[in-house]
């Protein structure tokens, strides 16, 4: 295998440089075609709040992280500080365990399986995703779905919506009394606005540039929508605003939050940014009367009652370990299978051959005896001349591994 995973993490970076790399989705598919054209041949990106992660086939390492560094103006010392590495069977174990929640900031989170599949079908869009990584993420999403169902890795884990609401509760008390904003009307807004539903606030808007978007999350969970440009004479309605867009520039800012303090006479307000860059300025956090977290201080509170995550996580990477190991023995036979059949093919043309001269020398009256005798001679010596002429020219530290070799192929007894 020449696959290969390098990214960074929650665990090796900074929010402030997972922002620095993050890659939106309407810039991915050239930056693929970049890779792709120049470094890779095949590629996948993903890009979530927690992690950057390029997947390639046959490409340099050094040269991708070098790539990278360029692409996003960051110090190629400072951004090598912070990677890491995969390789072949590393690499497969790594996408597995990612797939399954197991390397996500919350343990046992579903969210970064549509992630991953999004990714893939954006590679495939691009063009960069062939047969190695489709494969690969083919038995990614097998072996996710397997980990789901054979543990409860899952089972009532801590989600970010749930960090959110032990928070609100913390300020507001009474979460029936609370009005919620949610900028952004993309998969992590839904899964917010639908929890947060369910616990029947006063009142809930979604805010998003596309007003026919937000408008089909409003009618999901029953509420009103508005469109981005507004929030600055509406935001100081709301007590909660979550806010969880792709844009690359803050919306909202400091003039803006204290604006609407001053509005709200300094009751509290709390602001959720799940962003990667961030949506709210972070100097906004430093009010009186705000209180702001990012994705990071809320998964440092789901990590509370981790330990029976932990007994399944445990059962989940002994099956993520026996699955790439059977992904490496399909993919080793997925290799080889061409090569065995060139090989028989080969030998068939040998056969035929030596066939017809011994038709025609029976045809002149030879003994049959003797034309077999010599026919089963031939082949031999057709059939082991190849492999024996390789194995004499092979230099002395390969040696002794092909003897080995050789003689198993050909159960030679010492």
């Amino acid at each position: 295998m020449e696959l290969n995973i390098i990214g960074l993490n929650h665990k090796t970076a900074p929010l402030s440089l997972r922002e620095a790399f993050s890659f939106p989705s309407e810039i991915i598919s050239s930056a693929l075609r970049e890779l792709h054209e120049t470094f890779a041949k095949e590629v996948i990106i993903l890009s979530t709040c927690n992690r950057t992660e390029i997947y390639f086939y046959s490409g340099n390492k050094d040269h991708i992280i070098k790539w990278l560094a360029q692409y996003k103006n960051i110090p190629l010392a400072k951004l090598k500080s912070h990677t890491y590495h995969f390789a072949n069977e590393d690499a497969v174990m790594h996408a597995f365990k990612v797939a399954s929640g197991l390397d996500s900031m919350i343990l046992g989170e579903t969210q970064i399986l549509g992630q991953m599949k999004q990714a893939a079908k954006l590679a495939d869009y691009a063009g960069t995703q062939k047969k190695h990584l489709s494969y690969l993420f083919q038995k990614v999403f097998e072996v996710a779905k397997e980990v789901r169902t054979k543990t409860k890795i899952g089972a009532s884990s801590t989600t970010v919506a749930s960090s959110i609401l032990r928070v609100a509760k913390s300020i507001f008390g009474d979460i029936n009394q609370t009005s919620i904003l949610f900028v952004g009307a993309g998969e992590m807004a839904e899964l917010c606005a639908k929890y947060f539903a369910s616990q029947d606030p006063k009142k809930i808007t979604i805010a998003n540039r596309s007003i026919h978007k937000g408008r089909q999350l409003a009618q999901k969970i029953n509420c009103e929508s508005i469109l981005i440009g507004d929030i600055n004479h509406q935001i100081s309605h709301y007590d909660i605003v979550i806010s969880s867009t792709s844009s690359q520039l803050p919306i909202i800012g400091l003039g803006m939050v204290e604006n609407a303090i001053k509005i709200r006479k300094h009751k509290p307000m709390l602001l959720i940014d799940l962003a990667i860059p961030r949506d709210i300025e972070m100097e906004t956090g430093g009010l009186d009367d705000i209180f702001l977290y990012t994705f990071d201080d809320l998964a440092k509170l789901a990590q509370e009652g981790i330990l029976g995550r932990e007994v399944e996580a445990e059962k989940a990477k002994v099956l993520i370990k026996e699955r790439a190991k059977h992904y490496k023995k399909d993919v080793e036979q997925k290799t080889i299978a061409p090569a065995i059949t060139r090989l028989r093919s080969q030998f068939e043309v040998l056969r035929k051959k030596e066939l017809l001269k011994a038709n025609k020398e029976v045809d002149n009256g030879v003994p049959v005896n003797e034309v077999m005798e010599k026919l089963s001679r031939n082949l031999s010596k057709k059939f082991l001349h190849q492999p024996t002429k390789v194995f004499n020219e092979l230099s002395s530290h390969k040696f002794d591994e092909a003897l080995e070799l050789f003689k198993k192929i050909y159960k030679v007894k010492d």
